[in-house]
């Protein structure tokens, strides 16, 4: 039986957002813990950090716990919760850490399925998606963007903030922009639906926010489900 499961990520923006609620409770609901918490990892200092957790389950007895985080890339912030997860590991009799959304390649068909069907393609219009910057994880989004482009959909770009700033300049036609992120919160507001937003108009593109996040997608969801309960040696249905 596990004692806890925490899910980890950027609190910023998990207050009322829908997609991230739902993705909290079908985690909790399959995986069947004692406790269920949240954690920050990175982002602006709102709630727990993850090692903060960690330490405060140690102390009320916990013995075995799972972290599961709302990171889409193998990036900066899931190694920082790698490693508070190896830092706090002896306190525990297992404690385990569900690899993040694109993990595989798998991961990127199915995700790159969700999009395709979440944003059908318009004539003339480009799909931007932003994410986190950082050689990781921009890595991450050159192959999802693949994925997408194995699906017949060479319209849709998938970067860092900046790099599709660069990819999309002076480009004068119409960009459907969105994050690429589990959480609509305040990375996703202020950087992509925002300044991305603002910079892409100054360079003459017609721009239509498409202000949604990952976890309103039933099928991102249950992959991360599905990674959670693999990670147990559980079988997902």
């Amino acid at each position: 039986m596990l004692d806890a499961l925490v899910i980890a990520g950027c609190l910023s923006g998990e207050r009322g957002d829908a997609g991230v609620a739902a993705l909290v409770e079908e985690l909790a609901a399959a995986v069947g813990a004692d406790v269920t918490l949240r954690a920050r990892t990175g982002g602006r200092p709102v709630g727990r950090s993850l090692p903060e957790a960690l330490a405060d389950l140690r102390r009320e007895g916990a013995r075995r716990v799972l972290v599961a985080t709302t990171h889409v890339a193998d990036g900066r912030l899931q190694r920082e919760a790698a490693s508070a997860v190896c830092a706090a590991a002896p306190g525990f009799e297992s404690l385990r850490l569900a690899p993040p959304l694109l993990a595989t390649e798998k991961d990127r068909e199915l995700v790159a399925r969700a999009l395709d069907a979440a944003l059908p393609a318009a004539p003339g219009r480009v799909v931007a998606l932003a994410g986190h910057r950082g050689a990781e994880c921009e890595a991450s989004f050159a192959r999802l963007e693949v994925a997408l482009q194995a699906s017949g959909r060479a319209d849709v770009l998938v970067d860092s903030p900046a790099r599709l700033a660069a990819r999309l300049e002076g480009a004068r036609r119409e960009v459907l922009l969105g994050p690429i992120l589990m959480a609509l919160g305040h990375h996703a507001r202020r950087d992509v639906l925002g300044d991305l937003r603002d910079e892409l108009a100054r360079s003459g593109a017609r721009v239509t926010p498409w202000p949604h996040s990952l976890a309103e997608l039933p099928e991102v969801r249950r992959l991360v489900v599905s990674h959670a309960l693999c990670h147990l040696g559980t079988v997902p249905n």
